[in-house]
């Protein structure tokens, strides 16, 4: 059995960052614009969900901390948009935070950085977080 990393990430796609920490928000949305992507921000659930019927992103990543929808009540509602039933949803989580998604809401899990010594810190798809899926074969 071998592990194949199944990516939540395409090129090309539209991004939505939602989170109520700001600076969370503003450091992710930049890691996706330098990579290519077409990004929009938003602090609170109603704001990211105005967004999302404007700009029909294919993927969301959600913090769960937002004020007025929180992360599982906008997963759900963003499914219901026409045009977004098919998005990629991720919770943006930190190291040490479990997920309990009863409502099946998030596609995958995002982990926060965690410094590094001597190099830059990294955003993981958590494999717990079905980032990482086994396949048969060699």
């Amino acid at each position: 059995m071998t592990a194949t990393l199944i990516s939540p990430f395409r090129p090309g796609d539209r991004i939505l960052v939602a989170c109520g920490d700001r600076v969370a928000a503003e450091t992710l949305a930049r890691v996706f614009s330098t990579s290519g992507f077409t990004v929009r921000m938003a602090f609170d659930g109603v704001s990211a969900l105005d967004k999302a019927r404007a700009f029909f992103p294919s993927v969301a990543v959600l913090g769960l901390d937002l004020q007025y929808l929180d992360g599982f009540q906008l997963a759900r509602a963003l499914r219901t948009i026409p045009g977004c039933a098919r998005m990629r949803i991720l919770a943006m989580l930190s190291r040490d935070v479990g997920l309990l998604d009863r409502h099946r809401c998030f596609d995958y899990v995002l982990r926060a950085p965690v410094p590094s010594y001597g190099g830059r810190p990294m955003w993981v798809v958590d494999g717990d977080g079905l980032a990482v899926k086994p396949t048969i074969g060699g």
